[in-house]
């Protein structure tokens, strides 16, 4: 049985992953009718800005905004992800529940070590779903393999040549809004360095623009893949 309760199952490391580099693509599929779920790995406790209740409400005024049709936080612990079997299954039970058709996950290389174990536990989890012979139980029902078709891995704070790009030139504006809906991030932060948190919206710019421009266009996001694509035809990848 591999019917699909969800199209896309976004996972982040933190509240605003998702959101910082990846909203212009979740947005295209919404509006294209897709299925969104989005999972929150950790609350973002050791986080410099707001605390974990304001950025609880944050993220679900972003999930709003995305049209995602839920937002779920695991509450595993800020800064200590890690990639084993408990984890994991926790994991495959959320990915053989929804059945998602595409898991988009962290980066492998990135500057926050929580992004680069999310990245891994996410790849691990979604293959190892598809096992029979690892069982899981979820809401006291016993659950079937599931292994979704792709996983990808949205480029966020370093540059990463990436293997998919998605033109987002006509949702920029409105991805740059969701962003902004994480306010104690982005807005109340006083945090002006050249590094610091008001530039990343600027930084978040120059990168979707970067990505564009290797296509011709003004904006897109970037992705790795750790699956193959699979496609009946050559002509279906354009």
């Amino acid at each position: 049985m591999n019917n699909h309760v969800v199209d896309i199952m976004a996972f982040g490391a933190h509240p605003d992953d998702v959101e910082c580099a990846s909203a212009g693509t979740l947005l295209i599929a919404k509006d294209n009718g897709a299925k969104i779920i989005l999972v929150d790995i950790t609350r973002g406790g050791l986080g410099s800005f707001g605390t974990v209740n304001q950025r609880t409400e944050e993220a679900k005024k972003a999930a709003m905004m995305l049209g995602a049709k839920k937002r779920i936080q695991l509450n595993f612990i800020d800064g200590q992800i890690v990639n084993n079997r408990d984890s994991q299954i926790k994991i495959i039970e959320l990915i053989r529940f929804y059945r998602p058709k595409i898991i988009l996950a962290n980066a492998f290389i990135d500057r926050h070590p929580d992004h680069n174990n999310a990245a891994n536990l996410i790849k691990d989890a979604s293959f190892f779903s598809g096992l029979k012979n690892i069982e899981t139980h979820y809401k006291g029902v016993k659950q079937l393999p599931y292994r979704p078709s792709a996983v990808y891995h949205y480029i966020q704070d370093l540059m990463i040549k990436p293997d998919v790009v998605i033109d987002i030139s006509n949702v920029f504006p409105e991805k740059m809004k969701v962003i902004l809906a994480y306010k104690s991030q982005f807005q109340d932060s006083e945090d002006s360095s050249p590094v610091g948190i008001k530039n990343l919206l600027k930084q978040i710019e120059n990168s979707n623009q970067i990505f564009g421009r290797n296509v011709n266009v003004a904006f897109a996001e970037g992705f790795t893949k750790s699956t193959y694509i699979a496609a009946k035809d050559i002509q279906e990848l354009f």
